[in-house]
């Protein structure tokens, strides 16, 4: 079953029928709500695909020198993927918003 996070953090699981069904959630409420995939989308995404558990113990990076907190700062870190986002062809319809920014950012954080 493929698992996804909404922007609170919750964890919904697919039913492989266009269901969701949350089964972790910062409130206790909203766990074991079933709805569809496109009302979980608009009331509590967007939605992404949920990794395994992270470890409690982060990673340390290879080598300081080499991590994005020396290499860039987070402003600059925020201007790349701005240039990113706003450098790609977009349709007439579809404009760049600050969250496609935002996962650029934090791609480029994580990498």
């Amino acid at each position: 079953m493929m698992q996804f996070r909404d922007k609170d953090g919750d964890v919904w699981e697919s039913d492989g029928e266009g269901r969701l069904r949350c089964v972790r959630a910062n409130d206790p409420d909203d766990v074991g709500l079933d709805l569809s995939a496109a009302d979980v989308d608009e009331d509590y995404g967007p939605l992404t695909p949920a990794a395994e558990e992270p470890s409690e113990t982060p990673s340390a990076p290879v080598s300081p020198l080499f991590s994005a907190d020396h290499v860039l700062s987070r402003a600059s870190v925020f201007q790349s993927a701005h240039a990113l986002v706003t450098g790609l062809a977009w349709g007439e319809e579809q404009k760049p918003s600050v969250y496609d920014v935002l996962q650029v950012a934090r791609f480029l954080e994580e990498s």
